[in-house]
């Protein structure tokens, strides 16, 4: 079965309660989501160590949340390492997990806004919807020549060309906010805010910082075959259609299904949902995945 690459970023970095119960604790939702970034993107000791005073009442004087430090820059460095010596191109390690860490450090990913609602799924609970913004490398000049690196006649002057753009843009080019979705959730009491799943803000970061997966992904999508009229979820049908073919044939009806259902869906949400919406259906759909799909 296939992970999901984001997924195994964000359990990389620390780990989690799943349940707690606590004395109140003085950190706004706001504050609590913008020591988790700092904790898992910055590796900033200092808000760490906020975090886990925070939170100690919760866990009986114990640490909440156990950072690794440079894991998720050394998780993004090692396929970009292999992208380089593929080019020829003589790699250093050290040289870019730095470059990664700086990306990271400099991202200062913030809650702009956060509205508490009932948990639909856990009755008289509450959580919040953090809406944050990040500053993250402006990565649309390396699209195409990322795209040019690809072509089945590129020269090695090309591939370093991108190569060389996608480590200057993320050294010291321009920045763009991108912003995302967080969900926090309270103690038994309502008395502080946790998360134990970082994807929806690790997974945008990653995302913003290496799109190489999505841009094959767009791609490909071009020619796949129209059936919401999405690139992105003609794209996942035709992968999930052509897998189930082959290592689940009896259910294919399933994919059927989920056709029609994204087709209607389609009728009535925008692009830009439909998108999202097969984007986090992708994961889901690659856990049935075998190594046979490659």
């Amino acid at each position: 079965m296939k992970t999901p690459t984001r997924t195994l970023l964000a359990s990389l970095l620390l780990c989690a309660p799943l349940i707690a119960t606590a004395a109140p604790a003085t950190l706004s939702p706001e504050q609590a989501f913008d020591l988790y970034a700092r904790t898992l993107l910055e590796d900033d000791a200092t808000a760490t160590r906020a975090l886990n005073d925070a939170l100690k009442p919760a866990f009986e004087g114990q640490d909440a949340v156990t950072p690794n430090p440079g894991a998720l820059a050394k998780a993004l460095a090692e396929p970009w390492q292999t992208v380089l010596a593929s080019t020829g191109a003589k790699v250093d390690a050290a040289a870019t997990e730095a470059l990664y860490a700086k990306a990271l450090r400099d991202s200062k990913c913030r809650a702009t806004k956060s509205v508490i609602e009932d948990n639909e799924y856990v009755e008289d609970q509450k959580l919040a919807r953090i809406t944050y913004s990040c500053q993250l490398p402006d990565l649309g000049k390396v699209r195409p020549l990322f795209a040019a690196s690809l072509a089945s006649d590129a020269s090695p002057a090309s591939r370093k060309q991108f190569t060389d753009a996608y480590t200057q843009a993320l050294q010291s080019g321009a920045r763009v906010p991108v912003s995302g979705t967080f969900t926090l959730y309270p103690a038994k009491d309502n008395g502080y805010w946790y998360s134990g799943n970082f994807d929806d803000l690790v997974g945008t970061v990653a995302g913003a910082l290496a799109p190489f997966e999505d841009w094959m992904q767009d791609a490909q999508a071009a020619n796949a075959p129209k059936v919401t009229g999405v690139p992105g979820c003609d794209l996942l049908l035709q992968q999930h259609r052509a897998c189930v073919a082959k290592v689940a044939p009896d259910q294919i009806s399933g994919v059927d299904a989920m056709a029609e259902e994204l087709k209607a869906k389609a009728q009535v949400q925008s692009a830009d949902e439909m998108t999202q919406e097969c984007k986090a259906l992708r994961p889901i759909a690659e856990m049935m995945w075998t190594d046979e799909c490659a």
